[in-house]
């Protein structure tokens, strides 16, 4: 699958609710979303971004999904 195209999907850990969709660029060792804040509608939840790489996201998501 080419890099440019793929999309991983950012979702709640507790209430599973789609929080964004992030576009993968290829470089694995940048940090990337640092210092944003989501905050869940559904569950209230607040979630700080902060260290995370995008190799990290991409071999943690599960069918392009991952949950914070």
């Amino acid at each position: 699958m080419n890099l440019n195209n793929e999309i991983i999907e950012l979702r709640c850990k507790q209430c599973k609710q789609r929080l964004m969709d992030y576009m993968v660029t290829g470089n694995d060792e940048a940090v990337v979303l640092q210092n944003i804040t989501l905050k869940c509608w559904r569950c209230k939840r607040v979630l700080m971004l902060k260290k995370y790489t995008e190799g990290m996201i991409r071999m943690n998501s599960v069918k392009h999904t991952y949950r914070i």
